[in-house]
């Protein structure tokens, strides 16, 4: 056995109680701000823009608390681990492709291209690249810090991808529910239905870079970040439906791909040991 690795080997016999610790922990810090703003629209002030960071801080809690500076030093791995080859070209440009697709496929049924706006919108390239970055430090790395960072490799000691990326992603989205009932949210309005079928799919999506990239969660942040600037919002004010399910198509459908994947070529033993590089 590596030395270098052998403290972290001997922490995975540690129990569950961390991982509890972590769905605790992201709910709470997050809904203490989510759900009463959601319930009487009140202004929460400083804590607003803390509160996305829930997972992140939960992650680092849920680690520190059993197993100290090894757990939290397997986390910051994650988060640095940045050599991953051509898996950026993925998630970088991965989202957009899927974007495109869906202009193409709104254009084909009778739609015009600007149906299917991104969130980017209009910007232009510094534009788009200030706008990824931001997404980045907040959302990607304020969430996934914890997702990815934590809560997957976690799943991982215990399940299978599939299954993992599905408890993943069906939390994930009841994290957000709040949201959904909030005024001026980005979520507003949002059928929960919607978040249960799309965010488990996308959880898939990643699940799949983070075992091809070794366990990376910084490529999560960015794909997360991605994933939100390529995104066709909700549409609101009579815009038409078809470019948002068109999308969400094409993301489930390449969700299925993968898991199909998955089945025919099990995951190697090699590579699911270097994504659950953790210790709890």
């Amino acid at each position: 056995m590596d030395g270098r690795r052998g403290p972290e080997l001997a922490g995975r016999r540690m129990t569950g109680r961390p991982l509890a610790t972590f769905w605790l922990l992201a709910f709470g810090l997050t809904w203490a701000v989510w759900v009463p703003r959601a319930a009487t629209g009140g202004d929460p002030g400083w804590l607003e823009p803390l509160s996305t960071y829930g997972p992140a801080l939960a992650a680092v809690l849920a680690a520190a608390l059993p197993a100290g500076r090894v757990a939290l030093a397997a986390l910051g791995r994650r988060l640095t681990r940045w050599r991953v080859g051509r898996w950026w070209v993925v998630v970088l440009l991965g989202p957009a492709a899927v974007w495109l697709v869906t202009v193409v496929l709104t254009v084909a049924l009778g739609g015009r291209p600007g149906d299917a706006m991104p969130l980017a919108g209009t910007t232009g390239p510094v534009g788009v690249l200030v706008l990824l970055l931001v997404l980045a430090l907040t959302d990607g790395l304020g969430e996934e810090a914890g997702w990815r960072g934590f809560a997957l490799p976690a799943l991982l000691r215990r399940t299978g991808p599939a299954a993992a990326a599905l408890v993943l992603g069906l939390a994930w989205a009841v994290w957000h529910a709040p949201l959904a009932w909030t005024d001026g949210a980005v979520l507003e309005g949002t059928a929960i239905w919607l978040l249960l079928v799309q965010l488990p799919a996308v959880a898939v999506l990643h699940t799949w870079v983070f075992l091809g990239t070794g366990g990376s969660a910084l490529t999560a942040v960015v794909l997360h970040a991605t994933t939100s600037l390529c995104a066709v919002p909700l549409p609101g004010d009579g815009s038409p439906w078809r470019p948002y399910l068109l999308q969400l198509v094409l993301q489930v459908a390449t969700a299925l791909a993968v898991v199909a994947g998955w089945r025919r070529q099990p995951v190697r033993p090699s590579a699911a040991a270097r994504a659950r590089d953790w210790t709890v």
